[in-house]
């Protein structure tokens, strides 16, 4: 391991001062080399030595310390920009004799003193101060976003200016105060702000670039510029040069001491911008993973080539070589914000596609020779019996690379041109929105609040495979599973892992079905019991039973709308006078594209669409209907992320009278409609069309009259 040249020179006063011994800084020096934390600071924070005595050795090497008692003068600090000062971690002091005095985090570092004097035009002379001192004076005199009063605007103002609500800004910030944690990070985990927002406000705070790299592409010629641990480390991505600087994008540059870091590591001023987190790990990976793909798309051409003149030729294919190219598919797919990946033989190559948004588009070809080899290790990932290429097997990935951490579902079939594979990435769950987040309509969240609070019952969620019902039901969960409440789950299979949830997974070849688990809880002293999905005739029984003996029952079931779950349990052999006594409501939802925010336009509504929706101009009552135009951020489609479209059916008395009186599923509909405020799906649909969340196009493709 080699240390820089300043902390080599602090070693060497440390041990000339005999404060320490030289394997003593090593051992804490190989620590920082992988932690990122300064030198003095791990010496310091880690009980090794005081910081007086660091400093008094300090001072013996020829650094005099600067007490910061008085404020610099306003010629000094106008020496060094604020992005200058906060990258090497100097306040200027003073100019006397022609020399500017300047105090550093780094003071023995004597290339942070050059770039000082390069950008001064200066002689500089060094002083020391007290670590907390000196950030203190970097808050106080190097730049922070004012108000028309002059008053410096703290992060969570620029928050409430970009319409996040000042009531979460106070109760995140009371958080922050009580040792709870970071203000931004507490609004993003509640999903009350995006990590966009964050970076937008905080390079506003700072006065600094914010960088958004479909808007600013990032040049790749400086991309490797700042080593991968580094860059990982701080969470910093090179962007351009400018002039002998080099800019790069961080997270949060108020770290002063990456900074300080970066500049030493590229040997160069480094000019501090703002990007957020999300963009910064895109980046990452993409640069430090794109080398693997082009490097394996060589073997592969190599391998196929050999192929014709082999039969053996996929025996040779480096196993090396398939572990890059799986990596970098799933890779990609998380970057992508994909929800499954498609792995398909065809005839003559391997196809692999990403569902994005709900459509599945194309990502990559390999030569469907060596479809075997990555086949076998997308199975291994999955613990799936590799030799097995007969039956369709299940399996659970997970994958943990870089910054990308994720576990994704596998699913293998056997087709007439050898075996199909399909991963589900699954969200973390920590990543789990709050009900608040789930996108329901001012018209249903109410409701919806006062049907899952009631004490027991079944509330049911219903949709097709992929509209967002397993995350619709745990932000169910996250919100009234308590410490005090006893919450039982059986899944197929279990999806997310959630603290303080007893969750068990559906094993039939053991002979555990939905039906003989549920059996079981009752026996368990639940209090809530989630059904993954309401399958037969004998689990449809024992969950209405347990609703009608006082548990809160939250299941899925598979039907094309709210009041067709009736009808279901029904079919399944439930009587309908215990489907009206045990049923509290259903909630059936679709998932929609959403209008990218980044090249919405205006448009007309189309004659055709509305004619197919059964509706005319003016039901649009002079609203003004939104598209997307196509951009970079939306890879050209109009459309980024899904939002939900839902259609509540709330059991009151009107409605539990129509099911009990044995009314088919238009006229429950319509009772529904008529006296419990239901809107159907396509009318909360034309409700978020009017409200510019998404299109007439997306409501028809996804919604029935």
């Amino acid at each position: 391991m080699t240390m820089s040249i300043a902390d080599r020179r602090l070693s060497a006063a440390l041990t000339e001062q005999g404060l320490l011994t030289d394997a003593q800084i090593k051992v804490v020096a190989e620590q920082c080399a992988s932690s990122g934390v300064r030198l003095a600071d791990a010496l310091i924070d880690g009980g090794h030595v005081s910081e007086v005595a660091l400093m008094a050795a300090v001072t013996r090497a020829g650094v005099p310390t600067a007490a910061l008692t008085s404020p610099p003068t306003a010629e000094a600090l106008a020496c060094l920009t604020a992005a200058d000062a906060r990258s090497l971690g100097a306040v200027p002091l003073r100019i006397q004799g022609g020399e500017l005095h300047a105090a550093f985090f780094q003071p023995l570092d004597s290339g942070a003193l050059g770039a000082a004097e390069d950008l001064s035009g200066l002689v500089v002379r060094a002083y020391q101060a007290p670590r907390e001192a000196l950030r203190q004076a970097l808050e106080q005199f190097y730049p922070v976003a004012k108000s028309k009063g002059g008053r410096a605007r703290g992060l969570g103002d620029l928050l409430v200016e970009l319409g996040v609500d000042a009531q979460d800004v106070q109760e995140a910030l009371a958080k922050q105060n009580s040792g709870g944690g970071r203000m931004e990070d507490t609004l993003m985990q509640s999903g009350k702000v995006t990590a966009e927002m964050v970076a937008r406000s905080m390079a506003m705070q700072l006065n600094v670039e914010y960088i958004d790299p479909s808007q600013t592409p990032p040049d790749t010629s400086v991309a490797l510029i700042v080593p991968e641990a580094t860059a990982r480390r701080y969470m910093a991505v090179p962007i351009r040069m400018e002039g002998q600087s080099l800019v790069v994008a961080m997270k949060d540059p108020r770290n002063v001491f990456a900074l300080d870091d970066l500049r030493i590591v590229v040997g160069r001023n480094v000019i501090p911008a703002v990007m957020s987190e999300k963009e910064i790990l895109r980046l990452l990976e993409r640069y430090h993973g794109a080398s693997d793909m082009a490097a394996l798309n060589k073997e592969l051409a190599a391998t196929a080539k050999a192929k014709e003149q082999n039969r053996d030729a996929d025996e040779m294919f480096d196993d090396n070589a398939v572990v890059r190219v799986v990596d970098s598919i799933i890779r990609e797919a998380a970057l992508q914000e994909a929800s499954d990946i498609h792995i398909e033989p065809t005839a003559l190559t391997l196809k692999v596609r990403l569902r994005i948004d709900g459509t599945l588009r194309d990502y990559q070809e390999f030569p469907m020779n060596v479809a075997h080899s990555v086949l076998a290790r997308i199975k291994i990932l999955g613990n799936l019996d590799i030799a097995e290429k007969r039956v369709p097997q299940d399996g659970r990935v997970r994958f943990r690379r870089g910054a990308i951490d994720l576990d994704l579902r596998l699913s293998t079939l056997p087709t007439v041109y050898g075996e199909k594979a399909v991963m589900r990435l699954l969200q973390k769950a920590s990543n789990i929105p709050e009900v608040e987040n789930l996108g329901l309509s001012e018209h249903n969240f109410q409701r919806f609040i006062d049907t899952i609070e009631k004490p027991y019952g079944i509330l049911l969620i219903t949709g097709p495979t992929g509209s967002g019902k397993s995350f619709t039901t745990f932000s169910i969960l996250k919100r009234i599973s308590t410490p005090d409440s006893n919450t039982t789950t059986i899944e197929d299979p279990v999806e997310y892992e959630i603290p303080g949830i007893n969750q068990t997974q559906v094993n039939t070849a053991a002979g555990l079905t939905f039906a003989r688990a549920l059996r079981a809880f009752l026996r368990q002293d639940p209090d809530i019991i989630m059904v993954g999905e309401i399958r037969d005739a004998e689990t449809a029984q024992i969950a209405t039973e347990a609703a009608l003996t006082g548990h809160l029952v939250i299941a899925t079931l598979h039907t094309n709308d709210a009041p067709g779950a009736v009808l279901r349990l029904e079919e399944m052999g439930v009587e309908r006078f215990n489907i009206g006594a045990a049923l509290i409501g259903v909630l059936g939802q679709r998932l929609v594209r959403r209008i990218c925010k980044d090249c919405r336009v205006e448009v007309a509504a189309d004659p055709e669409i509305l004619r197919k929706l059964g509706l005319d101009e003016r039901d649009l009552g002079g609203q003004q209907l939104y598209k997307g135009s196509g951009c970079a951020r939306c890879n050209q489609t109009g459309y980024r992320g899904r939002a939900g479209v839902h259609e509540l059916m709330v059991v009151d008395e009107p409605v539990r009278r129509a099911i009990g009186s044995g009314k088919d599923v238009n006229q429950l509909r319509d009772v529904a409609r008529r006296e419990s405020a239901m809107r159907t799906l396509r009318e909360d649909g034309l409700a978020k069309v009017l409200a510019g969340i998404t299109t007439l196009d997306e409501i028809l493709a996804n919604t029935n009259a």
